[in-house]
This record gives C-alpha cells, sequence and structure tokens, in this order.
C-alpha cells in the first residue's frame, strides 16, 4: 500500500472508529443520568457504528481471504444499527406511532436474520444471485430508516415553539443530524449497491490496486462518515445538558396530539 492509500482509508477508519465510541460514551453517560431508553438506543447506535468501523479497520490489516468473511459480519451489525435506530424512534414517540411504523422493527430483524445466514453460509450466498433473494427486504429495510428520519424531523419540526436555549439548540441539532445522516446513507447506499453489482460479492477487497472511480466512491463513505461523527461530537459537547430537561422534551415530543 503506498502512502496516499494508507491516508485515504486506514487513517480514516481508526479516527472514524474513535469518533464512534467517543460519542457512545457521551450518550451513554447521558443515559446513566437521565435513565432514559430513548439515550440508551441513540447510545448503541454509535456503539454499532464503532463495531462497523472496527471491523473495517481489522479486516483492513487482514489476508484478503478473510475480509470477505469480516465483512459479512459487518452486514450484520449494520442492520443492528439500524434496528437501534428504530427502537430510539420508536421510545421517543410511543404514543404516537401508527400501524406501519410498529412494522420497522421486524423488517430491521428480518434483515438482520438474512445478513446472519449469509455469515454462516457464505458457500450458499456466493453461488446463488443475492439481488433476487435479499434485495426485496433489503431495500424495504432502507426506506424505513428514510421514513423515520423524515417522520422524526417533521414532528421535532412541530414541537421547536415550545422550547428554547440548550433544549432548542439539541433539537435542532438532531434535526441537522438527520438531514446529514440521511444524505450520507444516500451515498453509501447507491455507491456500495452500484460497487456490488459492477464487481459482485466474491470480488470485494479492501487492497487497493487501481485509482478505479467506484473504488475510490466507496472508499469515500469513510472519510464521509468521520466527518460527521466528528461534527456530532463536537456540537454535542457544546450542548450543556445540565440546562436540559430531557424527560420534558421527551413527552411533549410523544404527545400524541400534533
Amino acid at each position: 500500500m503506498g502512502l496516499i492509500e494508507t491516508l485515504f482509508l486506514s487513517i480514516p477508519l481508526f479516527i472514524t472508529t474513535i469518533l464512534s465510541f467517543l460519542n457512545f460514551l457521551s450518550f451513554f453517560r447521558l443515559y446513566r443520568q437521565e435513565a432514559e431508553a430513548t439515550l440508551f438506543h441513540i447510545a448503541l447506535v454509535f456503539l454499532s457504528s464503532g463495531g462497523i468501523f472496527s471491523l473495517f479497520l481489522i479486516a483492513w490489516f487482514s489476508p484478503s481471504t478473510t475480509q470477505l468473511s469480516l465483512i459479512f459480519i459487518v452486514n450484520i451489525v449494520v442492520w443492528f444499527l439500524f434496528l437501534e435506530i428504530g427502537n430510539s424512534y420508536l421510545s421517543a414517540f410511543m404514543n404516537r406511532t401508527n400501524a406501519l411504523e410498529r412494522y420497522v422493527l421486524p423488517i430491521f430483524g428480518a434483515a438482520i436474520g438474512i445478513s446472519l445466514f449469509n455469515a454462516l453460509n457464505p458457500e450458499v450466498y456466493l453461488i446463488i444471485n443475492p439481488l433476487r433473494i435479499e434485495a426485496g427486504i433489503y431495500i424495504i429495510s432502507i426506506f424505513a430508516v428514510f421514513y423515520l428520519f423524515i417522520m422524526a424531523y417533521n414532528r421535532i419540526n412541530m414541537v421547536l415553539g415550545n422550547f428554547d436555549g440548550e433544549e432548542l439548540s439539541l433539537l435542532i441539532l438532531t434535526q441537522r443530524l438527520f438531514i446529514v445522516g440521511g444524505s450520507c446513507l444516500i451515498f453509501t447506499f447507491i455507491s456500495v449497491f452500484l460497487w456490488l453489482l459492477f464487481k459482485g460479492i466474491p470480488a470485494f477487497s479492501l487492497d487497493i490496486v487501481t485509482w478505479n472511480l467506484l473504488d475510490w466512491m466507496v472508499y469515500f463513505n469513510v472519510a464521509l462518515y468521520a466527518g460527521v461523527l466528528l461534527g456530532a461530537l463536537i456540537y454535542s459537547q457544546k450542548i450543556e445538558f445540565k440546562k436540559i430537561d430531557i424527560n420534558t422534551i421527551l413527552n411533549i415530543l410523544d404527545s400524541p396530539q400534533n
């Protein structure tokens, strides 16, 4: 590996892993103070992201023959992360969820199950067309994530007038994370889908041997999420949580009246 390749992938992977765990510790400490389930699930989202980037970092230093197995495990953790996003949403808006929203957890559970099957039976996965078997549940899961982001953004937007000061700053930060995080997910899904479409799972490798544009689009995700996680950590540290009544915020958000 050359210097440019190392700087572009391995170092951002390490930084992104650290930032994920720092965000986890920040929200887990807040959960310990407030004992709110929503905060616990948000902390698990960051813990899951740390697990994802840690596995990628391990794969980076592993032989090519081992990398594919680690990627199958990463796929499980990715859908667990989305499961925790769903848990965060449902715990925050428990009294306002509709019938459609209550199906998101089983959907993410199905995605985890499929990913687990692939990890345990890679020889079966690699001899069949995965697009026919997995695409349906994965696409539904992806749309479910964006649906939750949009609904949460709108519901927060409807109650912003009830808050000011640090509480208002926290809610605006949350909305920005929905926008930025959703945009990053769109780029991730497009770049990874194109990579799989043109190269296929058996060709997966983190070893950079060419300046292929599609490869670099996928690698750019690491630097992208490093920036997002750094921004989330910086802004969350600026907010004085001692001045925020988390229980009141969640009670207003969870009010069944619009």
